[in-house]
C-alpha cells in the first residue's frame, strides 16, 4: 500500500507540470460557477453525457436534488432531444455508479458562449483520472499497477426535422503507466467515435407514435446495460457501425431493433469495422404498469472465422470465430427507484448456439445463463438514504473435457456501475461468478452523493477460468471463494461544468488465491489483500 501511495504522489507531480497549466486556468474558472445541481427524475432515460432540454411535465427543481435510479432505461445520446431553445438546454452527467445528474447549462457551455442557433449543439467534455492498486491480483502480475489518463470528447449535433446529424470526436490517452499493459479500451488516439444521420417523425404512419432510424457509427445502451453499453468508466467505449431503429415513447412502451458490426479500436491508427462479425437484435420495453415494468430482448451474434495475423486488426479486442452463432434471450422485471418506496429488479438471460472457449479453439454447443436479483428501499429522510441487497450468478464451464460450453458471455456490457471498477482494475465480470452483496447510498448535500457496497465473490465453477484475473486451476483444488470487496465512492457535482469523483476499494482475498499458490499454479499472484483508489475530474463545456 505504501508503494502505491508513493506512486500517487510521484504521478501527481508529473501530471501537473507545464503541459497541464492550461487545465489549471479552466479549473479556476469553473470553480467560480454557482449553478446548483439536481438529480434527474426517475423516468429520465439519459445515459451518455451531454445536452438535454427540460421536459415541461417532469423537470426537477434545480435546488431540490432528486435521486435518479441506476435502472434508467435506454439510450440517450448527447443530442437525442436537441429540440429546445438554446436558453433552456440542460447538461446530463452520468456518474461512475450510473446515477444521473441533470443541470441547466451555464454561460460557459459552448452553446451559450457562442449563441448557437436552436438547431445546433456543440459540446466539449474532458476527464482526467488517476487510479492505482497496491498488490498483484491477476495472472503473471508481480506488483500493483497505476495509471494516469485523460479523455477528451468533442460533439457536434445538428437537427432540422425530420433530419438529424451527430458526430463525436474522441481522444483517449494513458499519460503514465506503471505495471499496466495498454489495450484499446484505454487508448484511442484522435478517433471519430460516432458519426451518424437520423431520420424521424413524431407521428409514424398517422399513429401518433415517435420513431427514428439511425444509420452510421454510434455507441449504444440497451436496458440495464449489462449486455450492450456505452461504458462510462473505461477510457474508450464500444462503438458499432450499422442501423438502429426505435418506435414508441419510452415513458410508456418502446421497441428497438438493430443490425450492426462492432468496431475494432486501433490505438494509434484509424479504427476498423469488424467485417467478420454481425450483431443483431430486438428489444421491447413496457412501462405502463406501475409496479411491473418489463423488458424482453433477443440478440444474435455471429462471427466468421479468419486466419490470425491476416486482418491487421488489434487482437486485444478481436475474437473472430469464437461465436459462429450465439443467441441471447432474456427478460427483465423491475420497479424503478423512488423516494419513500420499495424498488426491485430481476433479470434472466439464456445463451445457446455454438461458441469457442478461447480464440482459435473449436466451437462447442453452448448453454449458459445469467441471473440477477435485487430489492431496495429509498427512505423519505434527510440525505435520502437508500439500501438494497443484490445477488448475481453467471454460469461457467462445468468441465474442461465435456465438449460443451457453459461460460456466459457478457457481449458488450458494462461492469463498473454494478460490480467493481473497470479501468485498470476490472477484476469481476459476468462470467463464472456467484456474488451476493448490499449497497447503501446517501445524498448529504446538494450535488454530493456517496455510496458504499460490499460484495462477496465465488466462482460458479471452480475448474473454470476466473475471467477478470485470467487465473485457473483445472483440478478445482483451489476452491471457489475469491474474497470480499469493500467499495466506497463519492461524487461532487461542483457545477454544471465540473464533476469531481473519488473511490476506494479494498479486496480481502479469499482462499482461492492462497490455494493457487499452494497448488503451484503458474502465474499466480500473492495472496495479500489489495487497495484500489481513483480520483477523477470531469469538465463539461
Amino acid at each position: 500500500m505504501r508503494n502505491g501511495f508513493e506512486r500517487t504522489r510521484r504521478d501527481c507531480r508529473w501530471a501537473f507540470g507545464p503541459r497541464r497549466a492550461g487545465m489549471v486556468v479552466l479549473v479556476t474558472v469553473v470553480l467560480s460557477l454557482t449553478v446548483a445541481p439536481s438529480w434527474a427524475d426517475d423516468t429520465a432515460p439519459a445515459r451518455a453525457e451531454g445536452v438535454e432540454p427540460p421536459d415541461q411535465t417532469r423537470t426537477a427543481s434545480l435546488d431540490q436534488p432528486q435521486p435518479q435510479p441506476a435502472s434508467a432505461e435506454g439510450v440517450q445520446q448527447p443530442e437525442q432531444k436537441l429540440t429546445a431553445p438554446r436558453e433552456q438546454r440542460q447538461q446530463q452527467v452520468v456518474l461512475s455508479d450510473d446515477a444521473s445528474v441533470r443541470l441547466q447549462q451555464s454561460r460557459f457551455h459552448l452553446d451559450q458562449m457562442l449563441h448557437v442557433p436552436d438547431w445546433l449543439h456543440l459540446g466539449l467534455n474532458f476527464r482526467t483520472r488517476y487510479e492505482s492498486y497496491s498488490q498483484p491480483v491477476k495472472k503473471n502480475e508481480t506488483t500493483g499497477a497505476s495509471q494516469f489518463s485523460e479523455r477528451t470528447s468533442v460533439q457536434l449535433a445538428m437537427r432540422y426535422k425530420p433530419f438529424r446529424f451527430f458526430s463525436e470526436f474522441l481522444d483517449a490517452q494513458p499519460l503514465y503507466n506503471n505495471g499496466v499493459t495498454i489495450n484499446n479500451r484505454m487508448k484511442n488516439s484522435s478517433d471519430l467515435l460516432q458519426v451518424y444521420a437520423g431520420l424521424g417523425t413524431d407521428n409514424f404512419l398517422g399513429s401518433g407514435l415517435p420513431t427514428e432510424l439511425q444509420v452510421g457509427k454510434f455507441t449504444q445502451d440497451f436496458g440495464r446495460r449489462r449486455l450492450i453499453a456505452r461504458s462510462q468508466y473505461n477510457n474508450v467505449p464500444y462503438s458499432f457501425v450499422g442501423a438502429h431503429w426505435t418506435l414508441g415513447d419510452m415513458k410508456d412502451w418502446n421497441v428497438r431493433a438493430f443490425a450492426m458490426r462492432p468496431v475494432n479500436n486501433q490505438q494509434t491508427s484509424p479504427d476498423k469495422t469488424d467485417a467478420n462479425t454481425w450483431f443483431m437484435g430486438v428489444s421491447y420495453l413496457e412501462q405502463r404498469l406501475p409496479r411491473l415494468h418489463t423488458e424482453l430482448y433477443a440478440y444474435y451474434l455471429t462471427q466468421r472465422n479468419i486466419e490470425e495475423g491476416t486482418s491487421g486488426l488489434n487482437q486485444d479486442q478481436s475474437s473472430q470465430g469464437q461465436q459462429p452463432n450465439l443467441y441471447s434471450l432474456g427478460f427483465r422485471l423491475f420497479q424503478p427507484e423512488a423516494r419513500d418506496a420499495f424498488d426491485y429488479e430481476i433479470e434472466s438471460t439464456y445463451q445457446f448456439g455454438r461458441g469457442a472457449l478461447a480464440s482459435g479453439s473449436k466451437p462447442l454447443p453452448v448453454f449458459a445463463f445469467y441471473q440477477h436479483a435485487e430489492v431496495g428501499y429509498t427512505f423519505a429522510l434527510p440525505w435520502t438514504p437508500s439500501f438494497r441487497v443484490k445477488y448475481d450468478y453467471a454460469s461457467g464451464q462445468r468441465s474442461p473435457t465435456d465438449q460443451k460450453n457453459g461460460r456466459f458471455n457478457t457481449l458488450y456490457g458494462a461492469h463498473n456501475f454494478e460490480y467493481t471498477y473497470s479501468g485498470i482494475w476490472g477484476l469481476f465480470k459476468r462470467s463464472n461468478i456467484s456474488s451476493a452483496g448490499y449497497l447503501v447510498s446517501v445524498e448529504p448535500a446538494a450535488g454530493v452523493k456517496a455510496t458504499f457496497q460490499q460484495r462477496f465473490w465465488w466462482l460458479a465453477q471452480s475448474t473454470d477460468v476466473f475471467q477478470g484475473a485470467q487465473l485457473q486451476d483445472p483440478t478445482g483444488r483451489a476452491g471457489n471463494y475469491l474474497g470480499s470487496e469493500l467499495d466506497a465512492r463519492v461524487a461532487y457535482t461542483v457545477s454544471s461544468n465540473m464533476l469531481l469523483e473519488g473511490g476506494w476499494a479494498y479486496l480481502v482475498k479469499g482462499s482461492y488465491y492462497s490455494n493457487l499458490l499452494k497448488q503451484g499454479v503458474p502465474g499466480s499472484p500473492n495472496d495479500k489483500n489489495t487497495d484500489y483508489v481513483f480520483l477523477s475530474m470531469r469538465l463539461f463545456f
